[in-house]
């Protein structure tokens, strides 16, 4: 199995086709929710263990061979093979031999319910679009070309039977316009494919349906999988519902993915974080930027302004690994560079922690604001005297404790940390802003949705950027300016953005 590819599929998918057996899987979804990209990448995942057979109304989509190079070649040697088995049925018919190459395999395909629907349409009961029914001679008698009533089907039966006793993988896409090409209903093309292929000759069958809406269709499936683009906020988030898949276990029903690269990533849900690593090299910043000492948000997002608030709103379910590790990149950034830090949690912290968590930067700059009574008498503590915010940040007191400190400053501080101890503190915060805004240095405040003071901090900050847990993955994106949603990703022990396309 190519597993580069595989892992980019949700694993239920996978190991629900190489369960033993056939199994139909129904791939549904609106127009432009990734189904083809879905299938041919099943087929790509899969392409070491099941040959594959692809039918598809839309395989002049030069887009489609830029995204999978190999499908060219592969569909021009199943326009190939259709041609000679079109010869071969000729010939057969022709001269009336009993038996032809096809006929020489020891395995067979049961094709009952294919002799039966052909059947039907050469008595008249279905039609082909392209015809008015079967052709009817001088004499009266109905002339059929048994072989080319439905070849497509008659090629895939053909590429399963060949593979026997392995399993073949054949993708209709789509089943509609299949059915609309013939001029028969979708479910007669279905049951027919689900009772010879996947019950009797133990075949995987993909079909694309065009649509997400529930029909009988539906029950035809051992499996459905439902992609959709759901709107939150101003942005989409592409997801895909696992409905069902007859005999195997569902982890998880729901996933977020992806169609960077023009390739399905399903994300991952529920990280363990406590080892992956936040890089800080990399970028160069534009002029009057500081660096969030995370290289992945720098590129997203030009680095911390100078001179203004950054707002980093924090929804629920955010891992405090994440969170950790932002501050701590942070503020470790800027105590390497020697600039002055005022740095008042969020969260409370475990100060003697601190040495260690700055992986050997120096401490000499940092000042850590605190109001508790029970403070460690460290020497980058600052007790506060809790009660009146605006006194307890007057600038000409920060700016002697920071007076041994290179400039730009940064002021990194949680608002619910701050209205915990103050009460309604939105107000008074904003003069330490403007403070700090008029001498050039950055202001980075943390908040969640139950802040008081949000909403009229966000009109102050120049860069607002918001984390959310949308179904146990973790996911940004800008509110000014505004942008898409990126994921995070672990690759190789590093924490990555990856965009949400």
């Amino acid at each position: 199995m190519n597993s580069a590819t595989a892992g980019a599929l949700p694993r239920e998918m996978i190991e629900f086709l190489l369960s033993p057996g056939g199994h139909s899987l129904l791939i549904k979804g609106d127009a432009g929710t990734g189904k083809t990209t879905m299938a041919l990448q099943t087929i790509e995942a899969l392409s070491d263990m099941q040959p594959e057979y692809y039918l598809s109304s839309r395989v002049s989509d030069v887009a489609l061979y830029h995204q999978f190079p190999w499908l060219k070649e592969r569909v021009e040697r199943n326009h190939l093979m259709r041609a000679g088995m079109a010869f071969l049925r000729r010939s057969w018919n022709k001269d009336g031999s009993e038996r032809n190459a096809l006929e020489d395999a020891e395995l067979h395909v049961d094709r009952r319910e294919l002799n039966r629907l052909e059947g039907q349409i050469e008595a008249g009961e279905l039609c082909l679009e392209d015809e008015e029914g079967p052709a009817l001679s001088p004499d009266g008698s109905i002339t059929v070309d048994v072989g080319s009533m439905l070849p497509e089907l008659e090629m895939a039966y053909d590429i399963a039977e060949s593979n026997l006793p392995n399993k073949t993988l054949v993708v209709l896409d789509s089943v509609e316009a299949l059915a609309e090409n013939y001029g028969i209903p979708a479910y007669r093309i279905m049951n027919a494919l689900q009772k010879d292929l996947v019950e009797k000759a133990g075949t995987n069958v993909i079909f694309v349906m065009e649509t997400a809406e529930r029909s009988h269709l539906d029950y035809l499936g051992d499996g459905i999988v439902l992609l959709s683009n759901s709107v939150h906020g101003n942005n989409r988030v592409r997801t895909m519902d696992i409905e069902k898949m007859r005999g195997s276990s569902i982890r998880n029903w729901r996933y977020l993915f992806t169609l960077e690269g023009g390739r399905v990533t399903v994300m991952k849900r529920d990280l363990d974080l406590r080892d992956c690593l936040l890089t800080g090299e990399g970028t160069e910043l534009p002029a009057g930027r500081g660096s969030f000492g995370w290289s992945e948000l720098d590129s997203l997002f030009g680095g911390v302004p100078l001179g203004s608030l950054t707002l980093l709103e924090i929804g629920t379910g955010i891992p405090m690994e994440l969170l950790e590790k932002m501050e701590t990149a942070l503020v470790r950034e800027h105590l390497v560079q020697g600039r002055g830090v005022l740095w008042y949690p969020q969260r409370t912290l475990d100060h003697r922690s601190l040495p260690g968590r700055m992986d050997g930067a120096s401490l000499d700059t940092l000042q850590v604001l605190d109001a508790s009574e029970a403070m460690d008498t460290l020497p980058f503590m600052k007790k506060m005297e809790g009660e009146d915010l605006a006194n307890d940040l007057r600038w000409d007191s920060l700016k002697y404790l920071l007076k041994d400190s290179k400039q730009p400053y940064l002021s990194i501080m949680g608002l619910d940390a701050l209205e915990s101890v103050y009460g309604k503190a939105a107000q008074k915060l904003i003069r330490h802003v403007d403070q700090m805004r008029r001498g050039g240095h950055m202001v980075v405040l943390e908040a969640t949705d139950g802040s008081g003071g949000l909403e009229s901090l966000s009109h102050q900050a120049r860069l607002h950027l918001r984390l959310e847990n949308l179904n146990g993955s973790v996911m940004l994106r800008g509110i000014k300016p505004s942008t898409i949603f990126h994921c995070l990703d672990v690759r190789e022990g590093v924490a990555l953005w990856r965009p949400m396309l």
